[in-house]
């Protein structure tokens, strides 16, 4: 079995400026990866000053467009910073 790690940045326009709404926003955003079947839970972490996601995903279960498909219908721009192979 193949996982790959990626990160990601992603990024929202709205309400920049304030902490709590910046958390609250990463914690959806994060529930809503790890929800996806063939995406590692535990591993799923949001940077949300930062805005990186880095997870772990298993590409025989679910392609690296449809999580990104995701995250961009929560209203975030994505970009992949980078991705590696591991077994």
């Amino acid at each position: 079995m193949t996982i790959e790690k990626v990160v990601l940045k992603a990024e929202k326009s709205e309400c920049t400026a304030c902490t709590t709404c910046s958390v609250f926003k990463a914690d959806n955003l994060k529930h809503a990866i790890a929800r996806l079947s063939g995406v590692s839970n535990p591993t799923v972490k949001v940077n949300e000053i930062t805005g990186k996601v880095t997870l772990d995903y298993d590409p025989e279960k679910i392609s690296l467009s449809k999580i990104t498909e995701r995250i961009q219908k929560l209203g975030y721009q994505v970009e992949i910073v980078s991705r590696e192979e591991s077994k």
